[in-house]
């Protein structure tokens, strides 16, 4: 929606050429959605990392191949061009990779001697799948399992497996996790394959009530992630979302800070997008991939809003890069506003780039402390001033041949002067609402447009013939 005079006036201003915009869905119009099933009380699991780091096929999925009942879980270790992404589910925030240092998860009170259950799997060697299981009291980890198992099994295999040694204590929550490779060693070998079922606990007389061992009930979960951007440290899809909270068009972007660790430490981490990405599992490692642009000086422009918790501050950041190497980079700290603010930074790098590289983040590093988690930042209509987006009614362009008329108008209006069939014509409002659409208008015709059902006063009308679109200020007398 767009919600002040001055975006209007703004998005209308006359531009005479046009180019490839090197930040593509800079307006975040465009978005991957994906909805994923995951075993209900299992509210973390590698399907986020397949969706969103590695653009990639959920890797946890409901499969009818079952031990026992309807359903059995399916994990697999998936290969992308730029990593390896394990399958993995469990009932916890694994902030840190460290289950010795998990605690909480499901209620439970009493103190099972093992574990049992039925798995098939496909790797004779050079990979195993992994189960977890993580007892913690009073806020305190009081024990940690981990078992392996593999080879090839291509019917259901029962695993039984007795806690050594034993529970110190009894405990008041259980952690309950599974993975398709063997993570203490490395990411896995792709294709690796672990169907699990009917899992339970030994020596006690009930289990834990959200346990979902047999894996019958399952929720849904639904992906957004914007086209042409990389979400960087996914962390279960947290952090960021699509909102209607937009300048222009449908949708923005918006980030919040959550809880995530640094150094097996909690603390707060950003919600991050970037035209780049940091391979995964490396230290000191520079920001890869990026888009092409050339230009020394330019101008980075865009609309936001935040609302950070304490003193936070969010930030945008340019990254330029020359033959593989970055040689500056630049940016900007943004303050708290309340609604939508216009944003320009000018730059001269001093020498023409190939690489550009957008990062936006709802907190900056140094804010690591959990007091600023809940900082909210929305982001709309990112662009270089050299490279108007491509989509919208933020571009504009002026054509005289096309004549509307009678302008001032008491309602009725007649276009003509097309030079091909319009595929839409939209009438916005000061507010920038749309108050009036029409379809498929006829480039040898002469068109009739009835606009006497809306109140009087001024209105913008664009018409879009597929590629670009042209304003006329109309006057409703």
């Amino acid at each position: 929606m767009k919600k002040h005079l001055l975006l209007l006036v703004l998005a209308f201003i006359a531009i005479t050429t046009f180019g490839q915009n090197p930040i593509p869905n800079g307006n975040f119009e465009q978005w991957n959605i994906d909805t994923i099933n995951s075993p209900l009380n299992y509210n973390y699991s590698s399907n986020s990392d397949a969706f969103f780091t590695f653009n990639l096929p959920a890797n946890v999925t409901r499969t009818t191949d079952a031990y026992h009942g309807n359903y059995a879980v399916k994990l697999v270790t998936e290969a992308s061009a730029t990593d390896t992404a394990f399958g993995y589910f469990l009932n916890t925030n694994p902030n840190n990779g460290n289950p010795t240092s998990w605690v909480g998860g499901m209620p439970y009170n009493q103190s099972p001697t093992g574990i049992r259950g039925y798995y098939k799997y496909n790797v004779a060697s050079a990979d195993s799948a992994t189960i977890i299981i993580v007892f913690s009291s009073a806020g305190v980890n009081i024990a940690t399992y981990a078992f392996k198992i593999g080879g090839i099994h291509a019917t259901y295999t029962p695993f039984d497996f007795t806690f050594y040694p034993p529970l110190p204590s009894t405990p008041d929550s259980v952690i309950f996790a599974a993975t398709s490779s063997n993570v203490m060693v490395n990411n896995g070998v792709a294709g690796s394959t672990l169907f699990i079922d009917s899992i339970s606990f030994k020596g006690v007389s009930s289990q834990p009530a959200m346990f979902n061992g047999d894996f019958e009930s399952w929720q849904s979960q639904i992906f957004y992630v914007p086209t042409k951007w990389h979400l960087q440290d996914s962390r279960n899809g947290q952090g960021f979302n699509r909102t209607t909270d937009a300048v222009l068009g449908n949708y923005a972007m918006e980030l919040t800070t959550v809880s995530g660790s640094q150094n097996n430490h909690p603390a707060a981490q950003p919600g991050w997008i970037s035209t780049g990405f940091y391979p995964r599992n490396c230290n000191n490692c520079t920001e890869q991939g990026g888009l092409p642009f050339t230009n020394q000086i330019d101008t980075l422009a865009f609309y936001y809003k935040y609302t950070p918790v304490a003193n936070d501050t969010a930030m945008i950041g340019i990254n330029f890069k020359k033959n593989g190497t970055s040689f500056q980079y630049g940016g900007q700290y943004l303050l708290a506003a309340a609604t939508y603010q216009y944003v320009e930074i000018p730059f001269n790098v001093g020498q023409a780039p190939d690489t550009v590289i957008v990062d936006i983040m709802s907190s900056i590093w140094s804010d690591s402390l959990l007091t600023f988690v809940g900082s909210v930042l929305k982001v709309d209509e990112i662009h270089f001033k050299s490279h108007p987006l491509g989509t919208g009614i933020s571009k504009y362009q002026n054509d005289n041949t096309i004549n509307v008329y009678p302008n001032p108008t008491n309602g009725k209006l007649y276009i003509s002067g097309l030079k091909s069939n319009i595929q839409t014509l939209d009438v916005y409002n000061l507010l920038g609402e749309k108050v009036y659409s029409k379809a498929n208008l006829q480039h040898q015709l002469l068109n009739e447009i009835d606009l006497s059902g809306l109140q009087k006063g001024i209105y913008f009308m664009n018409i879009y013939d597929g590629d670009k679109t042209y304003t006329k200020k109309i006057v409703l007398q």
